[in-house]
């Protein structure tokens, strides 16, 4: 029979008319990226990370850079983190290297910037601008007390 292709294409196309839209109206409406999505920058609990570095040399493109300081007691704090998302596969490796689990994905997708240096984060002052981990600040003590 001739045109039985044709009639196959015309019947798929028939029911793909009719079938439920799956379309997502994204400015709009947000999608449901699940659990394991991995991506935006990354959240970091300053309070719980204890500077070891594991994280930066498990990165294979290094876009994780991050230098700590000795404190009074002779142990290491956190000074600056920096995540390079344009270098940053979002493999996942220095999340599954922390060894106190103090960073994780922000789950954004929609970040963009003009040039490379809008895609570099600063996640100390990320963390605080945005409430991951509030770090409290105490102020120095006066004249003539103790702290």
């Amino acid at each position: 029979m001739q045109g039985k292709g044709l009639l196959t294409g015309m019947w798929v196309t028939l029911k793909e008319f009719f079938r439920k839209k799956v379309t997502e109206e994204y400015p709009d409406v947000m999608p449901d990226l699940g659990d394991r999505f991995r991506g935006g920058t990354l959240k970091l609990k300053t309070s719980k990370c204890i500077s070891c570095g594991i994280c930066q040399n498990a990165c294979p493109n290094g876009s994780i850079k991050l230098t700590s300081v000795r404190d009074e007691n002779n142990k290491r704090k956190l000074s600056t983190y920096v995540h390079d998302a344009g270098l940053c596969l979002f493999c996942n490796l220095c999340i599954d290297a922390c060894p106190v689990k103090c960073i994780d994905w922000t789950g954004e997708f929609a970040f963009s910037g003009y040039s490379r240096e809008d895609l570099v984060f600063d996640c100390i002052d990320l963390a605080q601008k945005r409430g991951y981990d509030p770090v409290e600040v105490k102020e120095p003590p006066a004249d003539g007390e103790k702290g």
